[in-house]
């Protein structure tokens, strides 16, 4: 009776340390498909399941809407998940708290296959917390078969865009006939593609201190760029826009150059491209030409109990033949160039791929990201519509923003 007693108290424990062993990483993700979700669940989970057969993997997800109440609540509190999905700006809002994954990531040779552009997205203070998943240049596009005569294209300066852009607008009876440039969202102003000219201008967000440098003369070079070229299509606020545009509004006829994301734009397969060229934006007189690159990324919170295990999966998830599938799933590009074989065939996507590489800057480092573009929006749209000076629009920018960065702890 002793010796069965014995026999069951080692099996329970057997038993116990088998449960015990298993380990589970629970995985935020946001913004994505139901059949790039599906994917994780399906193929990539079993996929990783075959060489960690003790994990249990489970997706956590939401919408932008409430994602960052959802992460701060997460991160500050120190209990969620163990990988959390990042939009390309966040790793200034939360890069104190998630974990130094350099000691992981040491010995992985395949680091250098990553656009460093892409890399930079998860980086603070000098060191990995994260690893790219999903990328999306964001170039500037022309039709040379619309425009007329003005120089060169694509326009590399902020001189040669308004000149451009004034060569190639329209308007008869106060209304616009014909847009030399329409941004992403057809306002004529765009808070991201703001803060790439004060970087295309050759100026920062933030001064040494880390304040705000909203006051330098980057900024005010930016701001009248855009002003500048809003009067090269709008001569006064009261000018009607264009009729209705029905398709891609670079496909119209009536819009010579633009932003758009690649949804917004005709399948590569379609034979306008050849009269399409892909470009950079242009510069201020101390700057460079560049490309906004945004980068969805997976970080890992410093609270996570089994940093190893999830950096395990970032390395599974983020291999080339990953970086594939999911590119083919989720629709955008991958993050490592090694992963660019079949797209370099398609001679569009060669090209925004040269582009990325020759111009590209990750879209990074936004501090109070979730209140910047609300400021900008309200301050830069007043200047835009000559309601207030360029003067006055910088002063407000930066008191503002110095008392966000303040309220937020950046200071």
């Amino acid at each position: 009776m002793k010796k069965k007693f014995l026999m069951l108290i080692a099996l329970a424990g057997l038993l116990l340390g088998t449960v015990n062993a298993q380990r589970s990483l629970e995985i935020y993700i946001t913004g994505l498909t139901d059949d790039t979700l599906n994917w994780f669940r399906g193929t990539a989970f079993p996929e990783f399941q075959k060489t960690h057969p003790d994990v249990t993997l489970d997706i956590l997800t939401g919408g932008w809407g409430d994602f960052d109440a959802a992460v701060a609540g997460w991160i500050t509190t120190g209990d969620g998940p163990d990988i959390v999905y990042l939009g390309s700006e966040y790793a200034a809002t939360f890069g104190s708290l998630l974990a130094d994954l350099d000691p992981y990531l040491a010995d992985w040779s395949e680091l250098g296959e990553f656009l460093p552009a892409a890399l930079d997205v998860a980086k603070f203070d000098g060191h990995m917390v994260g690893l790219p998943l999903l990328m999306s240049p964001r170039p500037m596009f022309f039709r040379p078969d619309l425009a007329a005569d003005a120089g060169a294209i694509p326009p590399l300066t902020f001189a040669d865009s308004v000149a451009f852009v004034a060569a190639n607008s329209g308007v008869e009876n106060n209304a616009m006939t014909k847009m030399g440039f329409m941004d992403i969202g057809g306002g004529l102003f765009d808070a991201q593609e703001f803060i790439a000219y004060i970087w295309s201008a050759g100026g920062e967000l933030y001064n040494a201190d880390g304040s705000s440098a909203f006051d330098s003369a980057a900024t005010a070079e930016a701001l009248k760029f855009m002003y500048d070229r809003r009067r090269a299509v709008l001569p006064t606020e009261l000018t009607a826009g264009l009729p209705p545009i029905s398709g891609y509004p670079i496909a119209s006829g009536l819009v010579v150059s633009g932003i758009f994301p690649m949804w917004n734009m005709p399948p590569t397969s379609d034979p306008l491209w050849e009269n399409i060229v892909i470009g950079p934006y242009p510069a201020g007189e101390n700057g460079q030409p560049l490309i906004q690159v945004f980068t969805d990324w997976l970080s890992v919170p410093a609270y996570a109990k089994d940093k190893e295990l999830a950096v395990d999966f970032l390395k599974f998830i983020g291999s080339r033949d990953n970086a594939i599938a999911l590119s083919n799933v989720a629709g955008f590009t991958p993050v490592r160039t090694d992963a660019w074989e079949a797209l370099r065939a398609n001679p569009v996507w060669n090209s925004m791929l040269d582009a990325a590489v020759d111009y590209g800057r990750a879209f990074s480092d936004i501090r109070a990201s979730a209140e910047l573009r609300p400021l900008i929006v309200e301050q830069v749209s007043m200047y835009l519509s000559d309601q207030q000076s360029l003067e006055d629009t910088q002063n407000a920018l930066k008191e503002e923003y110095d008392s966000i960065l303040e309220d937020n702890g950046y200071l």
